[in-house]
């Protein structure tokens, strides 16, 4: 019986990254203009994105993240249950033994 494999997921372009961290950029400015906007998620998006388009920033915010532990605990909390919920949905059995509902 053969298993079903599971989708590959497609990587982004450079060119995508880019453009979705000059939106997130841009929408953070819009945010600082209007007050009922929040600006600092999308701010944080656009580093994240503007991180995968250029290796020097991407070193920066991890010296940055290092330089803060509770801020890196948070970070690395945050990346494993991802990671955990990845894993649920690749393996079912599996992410059980992790506590993670099927």
């Amino acid at each position: 019986m053969k298993e079903k494999s599971s989708p590959r997921r497609r990587r982004r372009s450079k060119t995508q990254n880019l453009v979705y961290a000059i939106f997130f950029f841009v929408v953070g400015v819009i945010g600082v203009l209007v007050p009922i906007l929040p600006q600092v998620p999308f701010f944080i998006m656009s580093a994240l994105f503007f991180s995968l388009v250029f290796p020097g920033l991407r070193r920066a915010l991890r010296r940055w993240r290092l330089k803060h532990p509770k801020l890196d605990a948070a970070y690395r909390k945050w990346r494993a249950r991802a990671r955990r919920k990845r894993l649920a949905k690749r393996h079912p059995r599996r992410g059980a033994a992790f506590g993670e509902p099927g």
